[in-house]
């Protein structure tokens, strides 16, 4: 019975992921709030501690959960909260459950195919703070996050992938303006249609050497091209590992 953990696992696409999972006889992992935050690096670090505890082996880790705000808001570790929910989080997690992964594992991020250039200064900046932009560069970090661990975690046989749901009716952005939310419902489909595709890429052995693909549905799309500079990636994945305080890893 493979095990998959799910973050965000209460949202609307977390929760219909969790269900087509268990549908397919997966051990599931269900990782929300309250007993999981990923605005607290010591919340992460306790469930990742946790789960090194008691868990053989993780043969998916999913990240679903996600955050959009209108206003400035300072998590307990002194950063932007979309920041460290969206990107600095997962981060994190992925890294302290290398050893949970190794062997055979898989990360998949869903996000969207963002070309939002990725300013970390400026995502750190509450002077700055835009938050279409910063959603948006956390999106594309997500993406530049894919592709770096891809690359890095083949040693350990691991695969990392990027899986875009499209629009689905969810609550991610209930704080956007009315006319964004209406136009945004009348497109959005169904959390049940991605989350099939989400579980399939999840468990599916027609998968099984896949890495480093960015996914729409059940096909291959081509990520923006702003995401696809390997030195911009490194450059990164280290100023990430430094604002998560992370020692090892990938």
């Amino acid at each position: 019975m493979p095990t998959i953990v799910v973050t965000g696992a209460t949202g609307a696409i977390g929760a219909a992921t969790v269900a087509a999972l268990e549908k397919r006889r997966a051990q599931v992992i269900k990782l929300s709030r309250p007993e999981f935050d990923l605005s607290s690096f010591a919340s992460v670090r306790t469930a990742a501690r946790d789960l090194n505890r008691d868990v053989r082996h993780i043969d998916a880790l999913v990240h679903v959960a996600a955050v959009y705000v209108p206003r400035w808001q300072k998590t307990v570790d002194g950063l932007e909260l979309m920041l460290e929910v969206n990107h600095l989080g997962p981060f994190l997690l992925t890294n302290l459950l290398r050893d949970r992964l190794a062997g055979g594992g898989q990360v998949i991020t869903v996000t969207a195919p963002s070309s939002t250039r990725v300013d970390l200064a400026r995502m750190l900046d509450r002077d700055e703070f835009n938050p279409f932009y910063t959603f948006g560069a956390t999106k594309a970090a997500n993406l530049m996050f894919t592709f770096e661990l891809a690359r890095r975690a083949k040693r350990w046989d691991v695969r990392a992938n990027a899986f875009h749901p499209g629009l689905v009716r969810s609550e991610l952005m209930r704080e956007t303006p009315r006319p964004v939310r209406f136009v945004t419902r009348l497109v959005s489909r169904r959390p049940e249609h991605a989350a099939h595709d989400l579980a399939d890429l999840a468990l599916s052995s027609a998968h099984a050497g896949t890495t480093g693909w960015f996914f729409k549905g059940a096909r291959r799309i081509d990520a923006p091209k702003s995401n696809l500079d390997a030195g911009q990636q490194g450059t990164l994945w280290r100023r990430s590992a430094e604002l998560a305080e992370l020692d090892g890893g990938f």
